[in-house]
């Protein structure tokens, strides 16, 4: 039997939590949403390339799926 989980990856390509899978898209993008806010105090998220736009930063993110067999 497989299951599916999720990982959230940050503009850089990095996961926003190494080691660690979400049970449910639902849960990945509310960890998403919870790291965005970790930004608000400086404004912006300081990627390795750019600063971008806290408005921008969930878009600029990726859930990515990964099925366990």
């Amino acid at each position: 039997m497989s299951r599916t989980r999720y990982m959230v990856v940050s503009p850089d390509g990095l996961p926003i939590a190494p080691k660690h899978f979400y049970l449910t898209r639902e849960r990945a993008v509310e960890a998403l949403a919870e790291w965005c806010q970790r930004f608000v105090a400086q404004g912006y998220y300081a990627g390795v390339s750019e600063r971008i736009p806290l408005a921008e930063l969930p878009g600029r993110c990726t859930i990515v799926e990964r099925e366990d067999r």
